[in-house]
Parts: C-alpha cells; structure tokens; sequence
C-alpha cells in the first residue's frame, strides 16, 4: 500500500530531515490552500488559515509513513490530516499533510507560505 504525503519545510529536498525520505517517490510540487506557515524555530508549522503552503508530494510505504508519525510527534506536536493539495500542473489530488497542533501567539509568520530557512544542524 502506497501513501501520499505533502512535505512543506524540513522534509523537502535540500533540508536536513529529507532523509527520512530516502526511497520515497518524489510526484512533484504542490500547494495547500487555506493554511498559513509559522517559524517554530529552525522548522515551520502550518495552521488553518488565509494562506497557502508551498511544498511537495511525495509517494511513500506505510513503514515510511510509520517513521514519519514519529519524526513529526503524530497526536503530540503535529496532527497527520487527509487534505486536499494542487499539484504544480494544476491536477488536484489528497494527502497526507502534518498540521500544527499548538498554538502559533508570538511565533513568527512565514507570508510567502515558503520554508526556506536551512538551519546549520
């Protein structure tokens, strides 16, 4: 069984967690309307709200999915949702995407809804 999965800051290609990626098929970029990104630090997290998120999609298995839950702290710091995102060539399709689950009051806003700090880890 194959899962999709949007990926929106440190999981991306050229950022430190995309290791965790590795064997994963990369399906293309996309964007998830609806959700505004915060800086948590040397990671964002997205919230409901006016924005859009810019990320990618990415193809993976459910033991990829399982280490992804526990990368992101599923049911702890980030809530795993089945959303619907558009595909760089417009396609639309579902996946799985980490949503914030604290609050965001005195974090940083990101208002290009564009991670691309790249910590020194």
């Amino acid at each position: 069984m194959k899962f999709r999965v949007f990926v929106y800051g440190t999981l991306k290609r050229g950022f430190p967690l995309h290791r965790y990626l590795a064997g994963a098929r990369f399906l293309g970029e996309a964007r998830l309307q609806g959700f505004e990104m915060y800086d948590l630090g040397w990671y964002p997290g997205i919230v409901p709200g006016e924005g859009v998120v810019y990320g990618e999609v990415y193809e993976v298995g459910p033991g990829t999915l399982a280490l992804l839950d526990e990368v992101e702290a599923e049911g702890e710091e980030y809530e795993r949702r089945w959303l619907p995102v558009e595909m760089e060539d417009g396609r639309r399709l579902e996946a799985f995407v980490y949503v914030y689950r604290k609050g965001v009051r005195g974090k940083r806003k990101v208002p290009s809804g564009r991670w691309e700090k790249r910590p020194s880890r």
